[in-house]
């Protein structure tokens, strides 16, 4: 990239974070829960999100998928909301409403319209301390996230993933799928749920985040007014970063199932947060499969034509986790050879640096990218709170894209050389039924 538009990236990159960090307030109520506001007038409208510091990470045998029935439960029943309220009140208001689950969070947003927000606060205020979970409704909605487990079993690449997962990580809970394994959702029962939703969900443990057309000083008040009165329980989180055995021998897993084209994964572990290393492990799956110009679709896409697509990237939020390359091979019979070409690429770069013109279009894309994202107003709200989550602060975000820059081209070799090795590999992959055509 020309020196040029170099300068203008990082001139529009700082002028951005300054700009940014002048829209955000942030306190915290005497009951623990912290707030976060961020202020942005182009539009009459406001992002409420409310995110839990619970997801699949606290799941242990036995209950996993806990998380994600409880997000279900919680659309349910309050001492004041009846079953289709939530989504009601607000459709009715003109909002945008829903919920998830991921592996250290739970969250739950409204868009609503400036004037209407407010309706928000009493929403998530009502679902944070008081829902109810009676027998009949329980029961129902187990029967959604049966049928829902049901559908991810029946679908041939989500199997694939969760199997791989499990085969590459033995210990720490990023193994377990979200929607929690098959005897463990059959066995879920409201009392469970019950326990689950009195420990996590209070002040304390969430974090609330406020985005759009408002005043800090109207949110400080009415956050107060809605959630000043709840009690807050500080919630002791089990800590699973140097939990992973090291890996000494490659994992190989493979699934057949109904599908016309195969599925190749090549899953490394991967640097935590904690590691001097996690950031040149971003910039090494960029440069290997982020593209039309990384080196992997240059050579298994364009230039052989023995696979339609390739793509790498880290799974890394916080504990150590994996880095991934993801390929669509034309047919089986190109597996052995696309494999060979990945592992020449990879030797290739843990012998020769990457050229500083290839770090530095890598890095200006990260960069780019990072900037666009703060263009949605729920984008950034999911932003300052999940970094406010993983890494203990809003700012979390902004320090990504600032390290990504210092990267250099040794780290990116070391990262490669340290990591990307046969004992630390895991591969998995999806081939149609014995005697199908591809």
């Amino acid at each position: 990239m020309p020196l040029i538009n170099l300068f203008l990236i990082l001139l529009l990159a700082d002028t951005a974070t300054q700009s940014l960090e002048s829209r955000i307030t942030q306190f915290r109520l005497r009951n623990g829960l912290e707030v976060i506001v961020y202020v942005d007038s182009s539009a009459p409208v406001v992002s409420t999100n409310v995110f839990y510091r619970v997801g699949s990470y606290d799941e242990q045998p036995g209950s996993t998928g806990l998380s994600h029935m409880l997000e279900h439960m919680t659309f349910k029943h309050t001492d004041v909301y009846k079953p289709g309220d939530f989504d009601r009140i607000v459709d009715e208001a003109g909002g945008q409403n829903n919920g998830f689950t991921s592996t250290y969070y739970t969250g739950y947003y409204e868009d609503l319209a400036k004037d209407r927000w407010e309706l928000a606060l009493r929403l998530e205020a009502a679902r944070m301390a008081r829902c109810v979970f009676p027998d009949s409704e329980f029961a129902t909605e187990h029967g959604v996230v049966s049928e829902e487990r049901r559908l991810h079993d029946n679908n041939p690449n989500s199997v694939l993933w969760e199997q791989f997962e499990a085969t590459a990580l033995l210990v720490n809970p990023q193994r377990n799928s979200t929607i929690g394994w098959p005897e463990d959702v059959r066995n879920f029962t409201v009392t469970k749920v019950r326990d689950w939703y009195q420990r996590y969900y209070n002040p304390a443990n969430a974090v609330l985040v406020v985005a759009g057309d408002v005043r800090p000083e109207d949110v400080k008040a009415k956050v107060q007014k809605h959630f000043g009165r709840l009690k807050g329980r500080p919630v002791t989180r089990n800590d699973f970063y140097h939990a992973e055995p090291k890996q000494t021998g490659e994992r190989r897993i493979t699934i057949r199932k109904r599908v016309t084209v195969p599925t190749l994964i090549i899953g490394y572990h991967a640097p935590g947060m904690n590691d001097s290393l996690y950031y040149a492990s971003e910039v090494a799956a960029s440069i290997l499969a982020s593209g039309r110009s990384s080196r992997l679709y240059k050579a298994l896409v364009l230039d052989s034509g023995l696979a339609t697509s390739v793509w790498a990237y880290t799974t890394t939020e916080r504990d150590p986790g994996l880095f991934q390359l993801v390929v669509t091979p034309k047919s089986e019979t190109l597996l052995p050879r696309l494999e060979h070409i990945i592992y020449s690429e990879i030797a290739r770069i843990q012998q020769e640096p990457v050229s500083e013109r290839e770090l530095q279009r890598v890095q200006n894309q990260v960069l780019a990218n990072r900037i666009f994202e703060r263009d949605d107003i729920s984008g950034m709200a999911y932003l300052l709170a999940t970094s406010q989550i993983i890494t203990g602060s809003w700012r979390g975000f902004l320090e990504f894209a600032q390290e990504i820059q210092k990267v250099t081209r040794e780290q990116v070799q070391e990262f490669c050389r340290q990591y990307l090795t046969p004992e630390r590999r895991t591969v998995g992959i999806l081939l149609p039924l014995e005697g199908e055509k591809q």
